[in-house]
């Protein structure tokens, strides 16, 4: 039997979904490296001239550091929803891909996961809602 979706609505749905979801993990992977290098930075600063104008730069990376660090927790729970959608739409479940089909899930992941996934995750929705 093929994995293809029965309904051709469904198909478009699970294409906008892996598009959203490849460029949700490609934020994934960005937050984590800026992140770490935030973080990672701050010692190196304190190393080469400990004094006051250093210690508000570090100040600086490790404000930068935590907010990326909120970016990319918020973004690993669009990335897990996004993924959630893909599975069910893959196996053709139109009431659980209804049941996590949200505007506000679309404005958050253009906000905190980027562009792509956010507008992906909005095109989708109107198609899921039109389901039966």
């Amino acid at each position: 039997m093929s994995n293809q979706p029965q309904n051709p609505a469904l198909g478009s749905i699970r294409t906008e979904l892996l598009v959203g979801l490849i460029f949700a993990i490609l934020a994934l992977i960005g937050f984590l490296i800026a992140t770490i290098y935030m973080l990672a930075i701050v010692p190196a600063f304190y190393l080469v001239a400990p004094g006051a104008p250093v210690t508000v730069i570090m100040g600086m990376f490790i404000t930068y550091g935590i907010i990326f660090l909120i970016f990319f927790i918020i973004s690993i729970v669009v990335t897990v929803r996004i993924y959630k959608m893909y599975k069910a739409a893959n196996a053709g479940d139109v009431a659980t891909l209804k049941s996590m089909n949200s505007i506000a899930w679309g404005i958050i992941a253009l906000i905190f996961s980027g562009l792509i996934p956010g507008i992906m995750l909005l095109i989708a929705h109107g198609t899921i809602q039109q389901l039966q």
